[in-house]
């Protein structure tokens, strides 16, 4: 027997004891004075705590103590997300499908497509200002523009992963172009699409609250402006610490949506 699989519970056990100890290092370690001079990351000012994190966001989540209430700004960072995610998904997978069902197609737009993913997305948000305004359409706009690549790239690299002897068995069998596209390479753009959900809700996360900074729009993104025109870090940490919580929830439920949509392609 070469290795041994630790139950569960050990594992589980090791995170929690992990996290503790992160966690209580954090907490105590920049209350001794004698390392405060050392380096910010050891002054309570610049690191904040947490257990001030957590009396921040409570304070945010209730709108007390001076401080907003936080589930406006949630719901709008929450709606660009979900709309430029779903807008950018459909579009990158249909993409992807087209473009891998016909390589002349894939061979004329190739090169337009590499020029469009590598330009900086966050440079088009002036653009998307000027055209639609500081409004939850420029949030949205950003969030697709930077999941349609990351969908496209693994929906196109699913469709045409698809063996060739696959495809020619469809063709001798009758299939027209059309149903091959969408009898044999969909089934594989669509678990390849489904794949690539957590990266693309990361980076349309990351796009939108960009977006709202820069924008100064209602949202996450305008609270980390505050915090930052404030030099507060506890409101940093406490915005940071619920923006993962949200990426961690909508990719739980992106995965489990794939089991439940995809259970046919499960071993």
């Amino acid at each position: 027997m070469t290795g041994t699989h630790r139950p569960a519970a050990t594992i589980w056990a090791a995170r929690a004891l992990i996290v503790v100890a992160v966690l209580a290092l954090w907490e105590f370690v920049p209350k001794i004075e004698s390392l405060q001079d050392v380096s910010p990351l050891f002054d309570p000012f610049f690191v904040s705590s947490p257990s001030m994190i957590w009396e921040r966001i409570v304070d945010l989540m209730l709108g007390r103590n001076g401080q907003p209430s936080v589930w406006p700004y949630l719901w709008k960072t929450v709606l660009a997300t979900f709309l430029g995610l779903a807008i950018g998904t459909v579009l990158g997978a249909a993409m992807g499908l087209l473009l891998s069902n016909n390589e002349t197609t894939q061979r004329i737009v190739s090169p337009f497509i590499a020029v469009v993913n590598a330009t900086p997305r966050v440079a088009l948000i002036p653009i998307f200002v000027i055209i639609a305004g500081p409004t939850l359409t420029t949030s949205v706009l950003t969030a697709v523009v930077i999941v349609v690549f990351i969908v496209f790239y693994n929906a196109y690299a699913g469709g045409a992963s698809v063996p060739a002897e696959v495809v020619q068995n469809a063709k001798l069998l009758g299939a027209t172009p059309r149903e091959v596209m969408r009898r044999v390479r969909l089934p594989y753009v669509l678990v390849w699409t489904f794949t690539s959900l957590p990266n693309a809700i990361s980076f349309g996360l990351v796009a939108v609250v960009t977006a709202e900074i820069l924008m100064g729009r209602i949202g996450m993104g305008r609270l980390l402006a505050d915090s930052l025109s404030n030099v507060d870090a506890t409101l940093t940490f406490a915005v940071v610490v619920m923006l993962s919580i949200f990426g961690v929830v909508i990719v739980t439920l992106s995965q489990a949506v794939e089991r439940r949509a995809l259970h046919w392609w499960r071993p």
